[in-house]
């Protein structure tokens, strides 16, 4: 078989491999710090004092059971070692759609077609964001955002699998090393 075959053949799986090992967040986190010295928690007051939304509600069950897992207790006291504090980013982009370019060749003959107009679609959606806030410097040491799109079009199960998976993506490297 061609070299040009087997290259032509490999590429799909190649970048099948790569787009399979991405992570779906990104994480900072403040290093000579020493994670282990936080045992309690609280969560960031809601500043506009407004009802809790359903995808905060899940969000912060989320955080719950990841913290606990990793050994942290829910403070019950002003006096906690980090506040934890989350929302949702609202973002957008635009998709375009509409033009096509076709190419083709022949005997003797080579042929270009394009087709317009482009047209354009703003999605919106959201970016989850985790902050670990040290309360004795009141300065943030760990932080997570989320890669994936969390969309309206989104089921409520579906939406809650989302957040349990980011949140549980988020922490697999916490504390840091």
């Amino acid at each position: 078989m061609p070299r040009f075959i087997k290259m032509f053949i490999g590429m799909p799986f190649f970048s099948l491999l790569l787009v399979g090992c991405s992570s779906d967040v990104s994480t900072d986190f403040k290093e000579n710090v020493n994670y282990s010295q936080f045992h309690t928690y609280e969560f960031a007051e809601n500043a506009n004092k407004t009802a809790t939304s359903l995808d905060a509600a899940r969000v912060k069950d989320a955080l719950n059971y990841q913290l606990t897992n990793k050994g942290l207790k829910l403070g019950t006291d002003k006096k906690t070692d980090l506040t934890v504090k989350y929302y949702i980013q609202a973002e957008s982009e635009l998709q375009s759609y509409g033009t096509s370019v076709g190419f083709g060749y022949g005997a003797s003959n080579v042929g270009v077609g394009f087709r317009s107009p482009t047209r354009y679609k703003e999605t919106r959606y959201g970016k989850l964001i985790v902050e670990l806030i040290q309360n004795t410097s009141n300065q943030v040491i760990w932080r997570s955002t989320s890669q994936r799109k969390l969309t309206d079009e989104m089921t409520p199960q579906s939406r809650i699998t989302f957040i349990d998976e980011q949140i549980s993506e988020m922490f697999k490297t916490y504390p840091p090393q």
